[in-house]
């Protein structure tokens, strides 16, 4: 089973190069004012992965991080919510 404390560290693996914050909830809420930077918002399990980076962080790059989470998340987290 995936542990809050190891989440948490595989997360915060992606805060690199540019990517200030990944993240991931069940629902979302974002303010109705311009943000500066770039987000990518994609499904994993029954939840939905936020990464927030600086304007200079490619899309490319934010969308490769955001797959390779999902992919390495996708069964631990499956498994939580099926308990």
């Amino acid at each position: 089973m995936l542990r809050p404390k190891a989440l948490t560290q595989v997360l915060s693996q992606a805060n690199t190069n540019g990517v200030q914050s990944t993240l991931c909830f069940s629902s979302v809420c974002f303010p109705c004012r311009p943000q500066e930077g770039r987000v990518a918002i994609t499904q994993v399990a029954n939840l939905l992965l936020c990464m927030y980076a600086k304007e200079t962080v490619g899309f490319g790059m934010l969308k490769a991080k955001a797959e390779a989470l999902v992919k390495y998340l996708e069964e631990p987290l499956t498994q939580v919510a099926a308990s």
